[in-house]
């Protein structure tokens, strides 16, 4: 017959008391475990949107070409400016319009060519009395389209819509928030010395560059001024201000000379003249489709889009043809409106203005009816306006 064990040497199914904590936490462990491995592989929360002010797209352009030509300033007049060194359109000259920049192509790059036959310009730079002569890949510009200190939504830029940003005559400092100066680490950028009004002298590993920030507040009628700039304003205290309410995307142009590292300041000057006239001229001619695709997705929902590709973007649509003069033909110091105005004197009609909204927005142009009133809105608050409605 078996006797019972010893009560010291009795052992429970379930162990002692330590084994028993032990295992416990082995199996709280385990647990733990697969709800942090099961976490990895489900769908994580989705970030908080960007604060406003960083909503951005941007795109690359390589310089094009260079001629002392400016189609806003001296429309038809070739070779009365000074030297502009050209980015994204090709066929930019004296004597484009927005017919001429829609058939043309561009030098911006990621395929974005096909959707952005923008033209944009700066003066050339001047090392000496010899102007510095980049070539693609060495010249470029980043152009930035951004919400910054305005109010959303903002709307697709018009088509056809021309602006100047700086001073070509500046003989002393600019604001910086405009136009300023400062030096990237080279090849790639990031920022080594603070933004100035005139130029620096970059030091060894770093290359000269140049920001240009267009205002992004529209009057609602007119695509271009007599200075070329009354047009437009730049936001006050976070919104646009009252004679210039319709917000648009903020431009803003970064201009990178790789090849100027070393440089003395002393040598270095702008084509309109010294140093302090740093400016650049903008011509919108966008697909309006995938302007109105960037700016929905992009800016009105506070999304980072910079160096965005062609391919990104899930719009297409066909270009206006640019030949209603309502859309920016150059008329030296007359406006072009979009009523067919001429310096803002009402002599369009319900009708007309009606007719100019379509050709600004095509029904071709959009993918879905959605889009297409989005950019007959832009146009048609100012129409209401300036046939007398309410």
């Amino acid at each position: 017959m078996l006797r019972p064990s010893p009560p010291h040497l009795r052992v429970s199914a379930l162990g002692s008391p330590w084994i028993r904590r032990y295992s416990r936490l082995r199996v709280l462990g385990a647990l733990g475990l697969i709800l942090l491995f099961g976490a990895v592989g489900l769908p994580l929360k989705r970030a908080s949107a960007l604060p406003q002010s960083q909503a951005v797209w941007s795109v690359k352009c390589e310089v094009s070409h260079r001629a002392p030509d400016d189609p806003i300033v001296f429309p038809a007049q070739a070779g009365r400016s000074h030297m502009h060194d050209f980015f994204g359109n090709v066929s930019t000259n004296a004597d484009s319009s927005t017919a001429s920049l829609v058939r043309a192509g561009s030098s911006c790059l990621k395929g974005i060519d096909a959707v952005d036959r923008a033209a944009y310009w700066t003066p050339s730079l001047k090392q000496g009395n010899a102007v510095v002569a980049g070539v693609p890949g060495e010249q470029r510009i980043d152009a930035y389209y951004a919400v910054l200190d305005k109010r959303t939504p903002v709307r697709p830029i018009p088509f056809g819509l021309r602006m100047i940003a700086g001073d070509a005559k500046a003989t002393s400092p600019q604001p910086l928030s405009i136009v300023h100066y400062n030096c990237l680490r080279f090849p790639n950028g990031g920022q080594v010395t603070k933004p100035s009004a005139s130029i620096p002298t970059c030091p060894g590993g770093s290359y000269l560059s140049a920001k240009i920030s267009f205002p992004g507040c529209w009057d609602g009628k007119n695509l271009d001024s007599a200075d070329h700039k009354s047009h437009m304003a730049y936001p006050v205290r976070g919104a646009c201000p009252a004679s210039h309410p319709v917000g648009l995307p903020s431009v803003g142009i970064r201009v990178r000379w790789k090849t100027v590292r070393d440089v003395p300041s002393s040598q270095l000057s702008l084509s309109s003249g010294g140093q302090f006239s740093l400016h650049a001229d903008f011509w919108n001619v966008w697909n309006p489709a995938a302007m109105d695709w960037l700016v929905t997705h992009c800016l009105n929902q506070t999304q980072n889009c910079t160096d965005i590709a062609r391919t990104q973007i899930a719009a297409t649509g066909a270009f206006p043809s640019g030949d209603d003069p309502s859309l920016g033909t150059p008329t030296g110091s007359a406006t072009a409106t979009t009523t067919g105005q001429q310096s803002g004197t009402a002599t369009g009609t319900a009708g007309s203005g009606q007719q100019s909204v379509r050709a600004a927005c095509p029904r071709s142009s959009f993918e879905t009816r959605r889009a297409l009133r989005r950019c007959r809105q832009a146009f048609g608050d100012a129409l209401v306006q300036q046939v007398g409605g309410p």
